[in-house]
């Protein structure tokens, strides 16, 4: 009797692990392949198949041994593991039990070692926006390696130029569609807000920024309360940063939206003493003095805005 409630138990716990597989990865790669990126798949082959083979080594087991608990060819094996194809969904709770691993381990190699890598390729990766189409193509690269990387993508929608909308919406509903990361999708509902503006479709536009929430505090603004110490000068000086940046850019946009030449003229002196004071603060010193070019010659719009 308790040998079959152990092998009840067990069968039961293959079955949850079966339907938790079946939904991350079907769900992934459905909603994938609704948006026309077949990359997705290749990703998740290559990186399931490359941890299969480590594991295999490991245990100092052959191809033919693998081949043989799965009930499959060794051919079959030799294919999971150079990335030529994938496991059936329903085999994975199988080779996690057969590997003492969890179904996470064998989807998600090693994530935050590609974590750290993509975080160091943006931050790499900051000064090229200047140039979007070496900006581009330094994502692009970034995503053969990593396919389908949210973070990527979401860089990759900033510099794409808004005469390729089509493109850009692709990426950007992939990217709704899939993406559980709050930061990511509010960022990409920004970005497709501002293509369809500057593409004519307005209607759309007002539909997108429907989605965004309407905040009436930020972030660093409590949290330079709540923190102490260096950690609350930090966000103090994040939130000077954004803040009177956010209000010189309002001024230039009242400029060009107003029709009265006194209200031109009050908000043009006042972003004038805003740009003064900005200088004054250490920190912020060399990005008054750009925005304050920007300013001068009219393009703070266009580089706020794009």
């Amino acid at each position: 009797m308790r040998e079959k409630k152990r092998v009840y138990g067990i069968n039961q716990q293959l079955k949850k692990q079966q339907r938790i597989a079946s939904g991350i990865f079907m769900r992934r790669a459905v909603c994938y392949r609704r948006t026309g990126f077949k990359a997705y798949e290749r990703g998740i082959s290559m990186n399931l198949g490359e941890k299969i083979r480590c594991l295999r080594k490991e245990r100092k087991l052959t191809q033919e041994q693998l081949a043989e608990y799965m009930n499959v060819s060794a051919q079959a094996v030799s294919k999971w593991e150079t990335g030529a194809s994938s496991p059936d969904v329903d085999m994975l709770p199988r080779l996690a039990a057969f590997f003492d691993s969890s179904i996470d381990e064998l989807l998600d190699f090693d994530r935050r070692r590609i974590e750290a890598e993509v975080d160091a390729l943006v931050t790499q990766s900051v000064p090229l926006r200047k140039d979007p189409a070496r900006a581009e193509a330094f994502y692009r690269d970034a995503l053969r390696k990593y396919p389908n990387n949210e973070v990527l993508l979401n860089c990759l929608l900033m510099v794409i130029p808004n005469d390729r909308a089509k493109e850009k919406l692709e990426i950007g509903e992939q990217l709704l569609a899939c993406s559980k990361d709050d930061e990511i999708r509010l960022d990409v509902l920004r970005l497709l807000a501002l293509t369809c503006y500057h593409s004519g479709e307005t209607a759309m536009a007002r539909l997108y920024l429907a989605r965004l929430p309407e905040l009436y505090f930020l972030k660093t603004e409590y949290a330079a309360f709540i923190l102490d110490g260096e950690d609350s000068l930090r966000e103090i000086r994040k939130t000077e940063d954004v803040c009177l940046a956010a209000l010189i850019e309002m001024l230039a946009l009242r400029i060009e939206r107003s029709g009265r030449a006194e209200e031109k003229e009050n908000c043009a002196e006042l972003a004038r003493q805003l740009l003064s004071l900005y200088r004054r603060l250490d920190e912020h010193a060399a990005y008054a003095e750009r925005l304050e070019a920007m300013f001068q010659d009219g393009s703070i719009l266009k580089e706020a805005f794009t």
